[in-house]
């Protein structure tokens, strides 16, 4: 449904109109779904050629502006959803109608086109204000699109997708769209108002119909708010929408996913990566756009410089990922080393997690007169560690990344945990300063400098 309301969103722009309405009942036995504009409107003549199948094709010369490609989509997108369709259009001409009513198709074996609008097409308009010039697209008998609540799932779940794939116009100001009681607003999936989103540069592919191609690296998800987490998902979720998302017009014609280009798959590291592809419409022969203009594929000519800058994306958003896992050997402190609390080992195609015997912390309690029990608790732990669920639950959550240790605390948190810990720390005054001075580059105190100074002078060997 998604994509047949775009369909004729399209068409509204063609038209040039500033507003869009999409306006439904869902009442059982009386459905309908009604798309409104306020465009020049059409003729009769002008209708008449825009209700006929494959009326202006492929290869007709359209004008600036113009999103259509086929001919198809009012017809194929409205009758993909409904039995009875009828357009009303208005210029300062007059009122002009067209109505397919599939079943009298069927009964007269005749593509028979009513010229005549019914009673409740124009009660409908009437009620829905349909006055000046404009367009309304009328679906009724709704097979396809259902009614009551299934309607209404539905056109709630359109919602998402439209303000996505029109989110340039109506970042711009050029569209307002409405779906119900509902005012669109854009969302836009590169992030780029963020201050730590990152902007790879644009490049400029190709010579007579250049493709201007961008790749952005979104922020690493614990740099965002539980709202921004989901927005930032879109429709399909943070997985899916990686990748590639195409234009053609500033009409969003593909979002996300890696147009099938080789070696480039979806998986966790690379979900940040989002690139953003401009082609022209004159150029949809070499990008293959498919009649539901919802699918493209990349030319030949094209494809290498596009996995490069794809991969050196994906290696971007890799890194992010890295730069925030709490693993051995990752990152940098003050003194060119950080101390984990974990050691990721791998042997004979195996993975394990070690907690880090030469975390101060850790070397401390083993060198204690407890040494041998507190031994046997960390190997309890490694051994019980439950790295396949962990592993399960990040791939049906793959949004959420797990945090670094504390990361999110409140300092009343941090406190309590941190003075814990400085508690175990050796009884002997010169050992002591050592290991709180080595703390400095140690997770998770390193974080929390300040905390450390006050607490560690608190702190007395005797406990806190």
């Amino acid at each position: 449904m998604a994509t047949a309301l775009a369909d004729l969103v399209d068409n509204s722009l063609a038209a040039a109109a500033s507003e869009v309405r999409v306006e439904f009942s869902t009442d059982k036995g009386a459905a309908w779904v009604a798309v409104v504009d306020n465009g020049a409107g059409m003729t009769a003549g002008q209708l008449h050629e825009a209700v006929r199948f494959g009326g202006t094709g492929p290869t007709a010369e359209r004008r600036v502006g113009d999103l259509g490609r086929f001919g198809l989509g009012l017809k194929t997108a409205s009758l993909s959803q409904c039995r009875l369709l009828t357009v009303l259009s208005r210029t300062p001409d007059g009122l002009a109608s067209r109505t397919w009513d599939l079943d009298l198709v069927r009964a007269t074996d005749d593509w028979r086109v009513l010229v005549v609008p019914d009673s409740e097409a124009l009660s409908i308009a009437e009620k829905l204000g349909f006055e000046g010039n404009g367009t309304m697209v009328l679906w009724r008998r709704l097979d396809r699109a259902g009614e009551g609540p299934v309607l209404a799932r539905r056109l709630g779940q359109c919602r998402a997708k439209l303000r996505m794939w029109f989110h340039r116009f109506l970042e711009a100001g050029a569209l307002r769209l409405v779906v119900g009681d509902h005012s669109l607003t854009p969302w836009d999936p590169f992030w780029r108002r963020h201050v730590a989103t990152q902007d790879l540069g644009t490049e400029r592919l190709g010579e007579a119909t250049p493709v201007l191609v961008t790749p952005y690296v979104l922020p690493h998800p614990t740099r965002l708010s539980e709202a921004e987490l989901a927005e930032g998902a879109g429709p399909r979720g943070w997985h899916a929408q990686q990748g590639f998302y195409v234009y053609r017009g500033n009409r969003m014609v593909s979002a996300g996913g890696w147009l099938g280009l080789p070696d480039l798959t979806m998986v966790p590291p690379t979900r940040l990566a989002r690139i953003e592809v401009h082609v022209d419409p004159a150029d949809d022969h070499r990008w293959q756009v498919d009649v539901r203009k919802s699918r493209v594929h990349a030319p030949a000519a094209l494809e290498e410089r596009l996995v490069r800058l794809a991969t050196a994306a994906r290696d971007a958003s890799t890194r992010v990922f890295r730069r925030r896992a709490v693993t051995a050997g990752e990152g940098r402190g003050r003194d060119g080393g950080v101390t984990f609390g974990w050691v990721h080992e791998r042997r004979h195609g195996v993975s394990s997690y070690l907690v880090n015997r030469q975390h101060p912390v850790v070397a401390a309690a083993l060198a204690s007169d407890e040494g041998a029990k507190v031994e046997a608790v960390l190997r309890l732990v490694e051994r019980t560690l439950p790295v396949g669920f962990i592993a399960i639950e990040a791939q049906n959550d793959p949004g959420r990344t797990p945090q670094a240790a504390l990361e999110g605390a409140d300092e009343a948190e941090a406190r309590a945990d941190l003075t814990a810990m400085l508690a175990a720390l050796p009884d002997d005054p010169a050992t002591r300063e050592a290991a709180i001075r080595a703390l400095a580059s140690v997770e998770p105190f390193n974080r929390f400098p300040h905390l450390v100074a006050e607490i560690a002078g608190q702190v007395r060997p005797e406990g806190a």
